[in-house]
């Protein structure tokens, strides 16, 4: 079955067993098998010919992009609040409640309460235990991601964000060279980026690859890439990360903008270390890094695991500390002047 054909077939709005034989028998005379097989988000046939076998979805990649929710749709709605996916929320809750904050009075507000309600002392903790500690980009750092923990919750917002800023920067320089095969010492946003996008396609080939046409291979990597984001999670979870490394965590900078920006916060040129949410925010990205990392460290898992005895034990640790140090520190550095925590929170 030649490249021709297959695109025509790939170029109709709808396609059907009867209309795929039909139309190979009329432009190129071949008698062809046609098997229904879903991936994915995808309906779509399998398409055997004497010598090769193609997929081909029942619609284009487009239709299924606009119809169903990925974790790429809601990271691409969310580059306004500068958030990363928490992988711990359901679609539907998380699509709900993205909706709730941009129809707020001012969602950036929402957003940043919306974060702090939803990471608890115990979640911080299982996350700990369960991916930042086992993964190989982060373990030799775990010290100081729970120090930071500890210190975010006796009110030391400050340095907890500013101290997660290199470990984060060093997560990225290890999953660069470790699992993207990029060798230079310094991360740089371009070649992280290109990385990811050749995770991403080498990642999704492997599902497809008895086949020799399948939606953009050969001719588009970015549809080829949207089609690998509705058939596996993995894929679509990786993606969501490049958009908000590349539209979020690495946009080029003027100095003169917000948001949650490394170059902004490690540079002081704005006044977003200040905020405690962006503490959530980056402590999100360093999982959205051990996501990457789970495609080849068994160790490390990929989907959301909960919250055991063991992270409610350290928890307990943590809900301590909080109490008998941090509560009479704030009250105290707020009378002297120093600071103005926000007690109430």
């Amino acid at each position: 079955m030649n490249e021709k054909i297959v695109k025509t077939l790939a170029r109709q709005p709808k396609l059907t067993p009867d209309l795929i034989r039909t139309i190979c028998k009329k432009r190129a005379g071949l008698d062809v098998i046609v098997k229904s097989k879903d991936m994915g988000n995808c309906n779509g046939f399998e398409v055997f010919s004497v010598d090769t076998s193609v997929y081909l979805t029942e619609r284009p990649i487009s239709f299924y992009t606009k119809k169903f929710h990925r974790v790429t749709n809601m990271q691409t709605r969310s580059i306004e609040i500068g958030t990363p996916m928490p992988q711990y929320i359901g679609q539907g809750n998380l699509d709900k409640q993205l909706f709730e904050i941009y129809n707020s009075p001012n969602p950036k507000e929402a957003a940043d309460k919306w974060l702090l309600d939803i990471f608890s002392i115990d979640l911080a903790t299982a996350y700990f235990n369960k991916y930042l500690s086992v993964s190989n980009c982060f373990k030799d750092y775990k010290t100081i991601i729970f120090e930071a923990i500890e210190a975010f919750y006796m009110g030391m917002d400050h340095i907890a964000i500013m101290s997660l800023m290199p470990v984060f920067e060093a997560g990225l320089r290890n999953v660069q060279e470790q699992v993207l095969d990029i060798k230079s010492g310094n991360v740089s946003a371009k070649e992280f980026e290109r990385g990811l996008k050749q995770q991403i396609l080498l990642w999704g080939r492997r599902l497809v690859e008895d086949y020799s046409w399948y939606p953009g291979k050969g001719y588009n990597s970015e549809i080829e890439i949207e089609f690998f984001t509705q058939i596996n999670p993995q894929c679509d979870v990786i993606n969501a990360f490049r958009i908000y490394f590349n539209q979020v965590l690495y946009k080029p900078s003027d100095n003169q903008g917000s948001g949650f920006n490394r170059h902004l916060i490690v540079h002081l040129l704005m006044n977003d270390f200040n905020e405690p949410s962006n503490f959530v925010r980056i402590f999100l990205a360093l999982t959205n890094v051990t996501f990457i990392e789970s495609l080849y460290n068994q160790d490390v898992p990929f989907t959301w695991q909960g919250i055991d005895d063991k992270d409610r034990g350290l928890g307990n640790y943590v809900r301590f500390v909080s109490k008998e140090f941090g509560d009479p520190r704030c009250k105290l550095l707020n009378k002297l002047g120093i600071s103005h925590y926000n007690l109430a929170v």
